[in-house]
């Protein structure tokens, strides 16, 4: 993992947290760009850690479990349920996989009990940290530009 640097002035274009978890922590795991962010899949979540997918969608498991009583979590929407074909050519059958966003990924890691998961939830935690002292030495007219460019971006 590399030191925090700032490549960009967050003045010129704000970071997104897909840009610092893709650049620094987890290369390229998202598979597709919404309008509501990037998402990523249980295959692939375990593919980039070298965990079964049974695993995977058994970590989703107890995730959704345990958080769903926090409604705030939505987890109904950074978690979404879909299928896959799979198996030997010609014996394929439906599978499930999840469809995982951006904010469910960073409830899943927390579920995920390996050290490379434990080692991208702190640094996401320090990045974060860096973010949130970065934001409390600007103006409130530099902050109101931020909320002005998310919202916008929002609105495309």
């Amino acid at each position: 993992m590399s030191d925090f640097r700032i490549d960009k002035p967050f003045e010129t274009r704000p970071p997104r947290l897909k840009d610092l978890v893709n650049e620094h922590i987890m290369g390229d795991v998202w598979i597709r760009d919404t309008p509501f962010g990037p998402v990523t899949d249980s295959l692939k979540i375990a593919e980039h850690f070298d965990i079964e997918h049974k695993n995977i969608l058994r970590a989703l498991d107890k995730c959704i479990d345990e958080l769903s009583i926090q409604l705030k979590f939505e987890l109904n929407k950074n978690f979404i349920e879909n299928i896959y074909l799979g198996g030997a050519k010609g014996r394929e059958r439906k599978t499930r996989k999840v469809d995982i966003t951006e904010f469910g990924l960073m409830l899943l890691l927390l579920y995920i009990n390996t050290p490379k998961a434990r080692m991208i939830s702190a640094e996401i935690l320090y990045r974060f940290f860096i973010l949130k002292s970065y934001m409390t030495g600007l103006s409130e007219n530099q902050i109101g530009a931020l909320k002005g460019y998310y919202r916008k971006r929002m609105e495309e």
